[in-house]
């Protein structure tokens, strides 16, 4: 059963400017999914499909939690053999244990200058 779900749209090229700015990908991304990001073809293309699925996922955990001024980084983004997953931080992850939460399913597309991230919470 399906117990919550989340959708996001992201600019590539707005992205792309706020990486311009020392500490952006710090300030939002983890260490590992930095280095997923540099390891992909195209560098910014990674992070705003990691941006969006980033996202998708707070409004997915909106239904469960306050996320208001949530630090993004709480939220992982990686992929295992091409497939994105969501893995989120201790806290959260008990959260959704606790909301009969059992799987956290992304899919993430690019197209053009927009990254479309869609996220199903399932019981």
């Amino acid at each position: 059963m399906i117990l919550s779900i989340g959708i996001d749209t992201v600019t590539i090229s707005n992205v792309e400017r706020f990486l311009g700015h020392p500490d952006y990908a710090e300030q939002i991304f983890t260490k590992k999914e930095q280095k997923q990001a540099e390891e992909y073809g195209d560098v910014v293309d990674a992070y705003a499909s990691a941006f969006a699925a980033k996202q998708a996922v707070k409004k997915v955990l909106d239904h469960f939690m306050d996320v208001d001024g949530l630090d993004m980084r709480r939220i992982e983004i990686l992929k295992k053999k091409g497939i994105p997953y969501v893995k989120p931080d201790a806290e959260i992850q008990a959260v959704l244990d606790e909301k009969g939460v059992k799987n956290v399913m992304v899919t993430i597309t690019s197209e053009g200058d927009s990254a479309t991230a869609f996220v199903i919470a399932q019981q």
